[in-house]
């Protein structure tokens, strides 16, 4: 590089700028072309120096001077052209990290949806005009599934609404219908008819797998929080395998940590991994604020598949069911001093009941695998599909024979022996509507 200061201002150069540039170069560091004391010398010695010089050497001197600013020149390379200032910002800078993450954003924004929710309302109630209208009460996203039109988002978002209108990316607006939900995963289904000229709006996005996510990978959530349409955020996977409760009152086995933020409208919303794949879907923060804490968890994206493929195919989730009302944690421990699910009653007709399961009894396993939770019965569950055949294994009281006072519960010895029973398991019949 040559300096500004330099001067060199033409792509060309004859002998006098040559040599204009080269005194200017000797005089800022203080030296000469024509010895050693010039800068020192009274003006009348240096032009007597200059005449006692002959003229051929003089002439030598001058080409030799020449030569050396020519071939500074060529060492220096291109020359600037310092007359037309270089904008300040040229062009955009972005680095290989920054590009990959554009990309992504770029590819995907366009399968992501703004969802609004609306119900009907009671207005003009003071001026006694009294009109149902329906108006705003919530909002969140939702992406593309297909190219059918299907719209997938979480049940939350359309929990108790009377319209939904889905809004795509270019600002277009459509009415959209409930092909279907599932309080007890969190998820829905919605259908929109495009105009007619405009069906690239739908934009599935692809769908990833979840099975095999690492605490630590990248990954990118997209969605509207607070009203702000098509937000990008970014994170890593902060944990695996968590349990989160559904608005059914229902356990999600397998959601994903993130400290990607996420805020009140994301829900419903992807979340990617860097190969721009749906892993996740976003649905529920912990904040002491009810904004984002770096704490937020998604649904991951293969019972999200498994939830929407049944919903399109039945019209809801076919949820395989033992028929039971289960006691809380613990309460298995406190009474025979083992973990397991404490069987508190029975649903009418169940499957459980059918096969011999009784109010009192203490699952222990299931298909298998030990209970040590509630949630690990309803994980258990999540494998299977109505009409499975289970094998749970159980504790059951049965009373020591003897003379005890009559009426005294408490002082009737029991003894649990173990037993296994044969469940075929029934479905969970879907909510009404």
């Amino acid at each position: 590089m040559i300096p500004a200061s330099l001067g060199f201002v033409a792509p060309h150069h004859n002998v006098a700028s040559a040599k204009s540039s080269s005194r200017g170069l000797l005089l800022r560091r203080g030296g000469s072309d024509d010895g050693a004391g010039r800068g020192d010398a009274p003006s009348g010695a240096a032009s007597g120096a200059r005449s006692a010089w002959p003229q051929d050497l003089r002439l030598a001197a001058r080409s030799v001077v020449s030569f050396a600013c020519a071939a500074l020149l060529a060492f220096a390379g291109p020359v600037q052209n310092l007359g037309s200032p270089l904008p300040a910002f040229a062009e955009d800078v972005l680095n290989a990290e920054e590009r990959v993450t554009v990309s992504l954003f770029e590819q995907n924004t366009p399968g992501v949806v703004f969802i609004t929710s609306e119900a009907f309302e009671m207005q003009g109630v003071n001026d006694q005009s009294m009109r149902m209208e329906l108006v705003p009460q919530g909002s969140g996203s939702g992406w593309v599934f297909d190219l059918e039109g299907h719209i997938v988002t979480n049940y939350h978002v359309i929990q108790n609404s009377n319209a939904l209108m889905v809004r795509f990316i270019d600002g277009t607006e459509v009415q959209a219908k409930v092909i279907g939900g599932d309080p007890m995963s969190d998820v829905a289904v919605l259908k929109v008819e495009l105009p007619k000229g405009k069906p690239g709006l739908l934009r599935p996005l692809i769908k990833g797998d979840s099975s095999g996510l690492r605490v630590g990978q990248e990954v990118y959530a997209i969605g509207n929080p607070f009203g702000l349409d098509h937000t990008l955020t970014k994170g890593v996977v902060s944990g695996v395998g968590r349990t989160i409760m559904s608005f059914g009152g229902r356990p999600i086995q397998g959601a994903i940590q993130t400290d990607a933020s996420i805020n009140p409208g994301n829900s419903g919303g992807p979340l990617l991994n860097s190969a721009g794949k749906v892993i996740g879907m976003n649905t529920v923060i912990i904040s002491p604020t009810g904004a984002s804490a770096g704490v937020g968890f998604a649904i991951p994206s293969d019972t999200v598949s498994a939830r929407v493929a049944s919903i399109l195919k039945f019209g809801y989730v076919k949820r395989p069911s033992l028929g039971l009302y289960l006691g809380g944690d613990g309460l298995a421990q406190r009474v025979v001093g083992r973990d397991g699910a404490l069987v508190a009653g029975l649903q009418r007709g169940s499957a459980g009941g059918r096969s011999g399961l009784r109010v009192g009894d203490i699952i222990t396993t299931v298909d298998s695998k030990p209970v040590k939770r509630v949630n690990d019965v309803f994980k258990a569950l999540d494998e299977h599909e109505p009409g499975d055949v289970l094998k749970v294994q159980l504790l059951r009281a049965t009373e020591v024979a003897g003379d005890y006072n009559e009426g005294d519960a408490e002082s009737v010895p029991v003894t649990y022996s173990e037993l296994e029973v044969s469940v075929r398991l029934g479905e969970i019949a879907p909510e009404p509507g």
